[in-house]
């Protein structure tokens, strides 16, 4: 048993950098894209559930964003982001993980809406909240525990994403995911730098998903039934 593998990924070497910068820039992005796509999506399902904006071709149109796979849009997505100059930034990526999540967060939420009380919210208006107020006091508690599970989703998905990061960014701009490949050298595999980074690596979900789990189980039983 030894130290010696976390503390050379943690501190780094001459040929490797701290492996703290990376997991930062994980943070970062997965913080920004789930708090950037959870409120899109609570606004879409909300919109839809409770006044049918877009009828029956909104919801459908939403999910036609999960149709094909992140890989397989690599190319133009490269060609877009390199003619917007969004290649390798911070931006560029919270943005595309934004975007792949929100018809997850707005199925999984749809359902919530539908069933919530309507009636909560028409004595809300009655005591003079408009739809925005009714959204934040009423709704928004009762969404808790599928925002809860849509959060967690959301962003254990960004944080382990490895195609877009390393193609879209991995230079200024690298997660936690492009930097352990770069412990494979030629000269020798680095198998317990290797292990160390990933335990380091598993940890935030970890601790995420443990500080959220009373409510996953119960969101996701519920939003599973509805």
């Amino acid at each position: 048993l030894t130290l010696d593998n976390i503390r050379y990924v943690w501190f780094g070497s001459q040929s490797n950098e701290p492996v703290v910068n990376f997991l930062g820039t994980s943070l970062i992005i997965g913080v920004a894209a789930t708090l950037a796509a959870l409120i899109l999506g609570v606004a879409l399902a909300y919109a839809v559930g409770r006044f049918r904006i877009g009828g029956s071709f909104l919801p459908l149109f939403i999910l036609s964003f999960r149709y094909v796979p992140p890989i397989a849009l690599i190319v133009p997505l490269f060609m877009l982001y390199r003619q917007l100059g969004l290649l390798d930034t911070y931006f560029g990526l919270i943005l595309i993980y934004a975007l792949f999540s929100i018809p997850l967060i707005f199925w999984l939420l749809l359902g919530y809406v539908e069933a919530s009380p309507r009636e909560l919210e028409e004595a809300a208006y009655v005591d003079g909240a408009g739809h925005w107020k009714a959204l934040r006091h009423v709704v928004l508690p009762i969404l808790m525990p599928g925002i809860a599970v849509a959060a967690v989703f959301t962003f254990i998905g960004a944080w382990n994403e490895f195609i877009l990061a390393y193609q879209l960014a991995g230079n200024k701009v690298a997660t936690i995911t492009v930097y352990l490949p770069r412990l494979r050298t030629a000269i020798a595999e680095l198998y317990g730098e290797i292990a160390a980074a990933s335990l380091l690596a598993v940890l935030p979900g970890i601790l995420f998903a443990a500080v959220m789990q009373r409510f996953l189980v119960r969101g996701l039983a519920f939003g599973g039934l509805k």
